[in-house]
């Protein structure tokens, strides 16, 4: 038994970059800001770039502060987006990381 709660050992035992993907998609945001350590540990150990690029930009959209519309800055939620097509293309199966 590891030391893991059970939800960060699904992305451990993930097989490829399309359930790693699938994971970070489903995954409560609440889990991503409170388990970051070992979410990035496990994304870098497989090497899933794309996941740690939408990562980063998942955690940035939820740690920025917030205009007085409520949302973040217009740069961060296009950046979140972005990144978020290309996670949901890789879970689809539709595309292999990285390729254009």
């Amino acid at each position: 038994m590891t030391s893991m709660l059970p939800i960060i050992e699904e992305l451990a035992d993930a097989p490829d970059h399309k359930a790693r993907a699938r994971w970070l998609l489903e995954v409560p945001l609440a889990v991503i800001i409170r388990d970051q350590v070992p979410i990035h540990r496990l994304l870098s150990a497989a090497g899933f770039h794309d996941g740690l690029a939408y990562f980063a930009a998942e955690i940035s959209a939820l740690s920025a502060t917030r205009g007085r519309d409520g949302l973040a800055p217009n740069t961060i939620r296009m950046t979140r987006e972005y990144a978020r097509i290309g996670i949901q293309i890789i879970a689809r199966g539709g595309a292999e990381e990285g390729a254009a």
